[in-house]
């Protein structure tokens, strides 16, 4: 709740800044791949989910538009150690947030727009039982897509994704005495599609 909370004031906030300006307003829903992070004795995965979110876009030219991303994932985190976890375990329930402030390229003058995008951000991951610890990475963002507008206030959106979070210090899975303990980027890579909302001028 209080992530959906922080999104809406953000976008509230941004609407009242650039009224002047036309911004797109897209509710998505999608698709999270499972990912992988190996490591020497094991490795731990995200399990893929289906995830949603919005995207707040504010058109700075024809073919810019800066934007701010939020989506949520709602998964589980399993892991495979040769001495703890010898076969593969299901740990805890996960939810991870995303939060990615960037810009996308829009190519053509047609209804339909193909684009590029590049942004930045963080990541959050609480995992549901208390015994494992939740963390926050820096994370970067490709993103590729179309935009096919039916009028000048109306049309959908579909792209994918590649998220890359970043963890500096490790990530402890375990407890009573005994726990796994990896570092690295686990990459994760989603589907979306949702309507687009034209406002302003």
């Amino acid at each position: 709740m209080k992530n959906i909370l922080l999104v809406i004031t953000i976008c509230i906030v941004l609407t009242n800044m650039t009224w002047a300006q036309k911004v797109e307003i897209t509710p998505q829903y999608g698709y999270q791949v499972g990912a992988k992070y190996n490591y020497y004795g094991g490795y731990v995965k995200l399990k893929g989910s289906d995830q949603y979110g919005l995207t707040f876009g504010i058109n700075a030219t024809d073919e810019i538009t800066v934007e701010f991303m939020w989506a949520q994932q709602n998964s589980k985190v399993s892991v495979q150690d040769f001495q703890f976890y010898p076969r593969e375990t299901e740990l805890t329930d996960v939810v991870v947030n995303h939060y990615q402030i960037g810009a996308v390229h829009m190519f053509g003058y047609s209804e339909a727009r193909p684009f590029v995008g590049l942004s930045a951000g963080w990541s959050t991951f609480d995992p549901d039982m208390n015994i494992y610890n939740g963390t926050t990475t820096f994370t970067l963002g490709v993103s590729g897509g179309l935009k096919y507008f039916f009028t000048d206030r109306i049309g959908i959106r579909i792209q994918s994704q590649l998220l890359m979070p970043v963890s500096w210090g490790g990530v402890y899975l375990g407890g009573g005495g005994t726990g796994v303990t990896a570092g690295g980027s686990i990459l994760q890579l989603n589907f979306s599609g949702g309507l687009i909302i034209g406002l302003g001028n």
